[in-house]
């Protein structure tokens, strides 16, 4: 234990806080045991990568429903499934999965942009003349046959 018998500086509080947040890192004990996913844009394509060491690539699944997909590695002493929802710049069918050395590796490309076309521009007026149906019976309980009335 550490005592100090004078004051203590902003400077001394930010160098026993660095200290102390040295050596929890050494004996902390909330870390998980699961393998961390980190993603990253190259280009046009999502970059996933999870370290798997020791983990088969039998054991490795991949799997896309809808818009989620699901990572996931099965052993007999391990088992880690991980699911993200992608947005709707991600194209799902177009993902890719590798996994050599451990490290698994998916990438996801993007929606393709629609190609630019140009609208063809009506300028005639509308046709206002009302249409005739083409069966026997009229639409309605009143017949609209203007050619009787004459």
């Amino acid at each position: 234990m550490l005592v100090r018998h004078r004051s203590v500086s902003p400077f001394d509080r930010t160098i026993d806080r660095a200290f102390e947040q040295l050596t929890n890192s050494f004996y902390d004990t909330r870390r998980t045991a699961s393998p961390v996913v980190d993603g990253a844009w190259d280009d046009d394509v999502y970059v996933l990568t999870v370290d798997l060491p020791g983990v088969p690539a039998e054991a490795v699944s991949v799997e896309v429903a809808g818009n989620v997909l699901t990572l996931g590695a099965m052993t007999d002493s391990f088992e880690w499934t991980r699911s993200f929802k992608l947005g709707g710049r991600l194209d799902t069918h177009k993902i890719e999965a590798r996994h050599v050395d451990g490290r698994l590796t998916v990438r996801v490309g993007t929606v393709d942009e629609p190609e630019a076309r140009s609208i063809a521009i009506d300028t005639t007026a509308p046709d206002l003349a009302i249409e005739t149906s083409s069966s026997d019976e009229p639409a309605d309980d009143q017949s609209t046959d203007t050619n009787d009335a004459e």
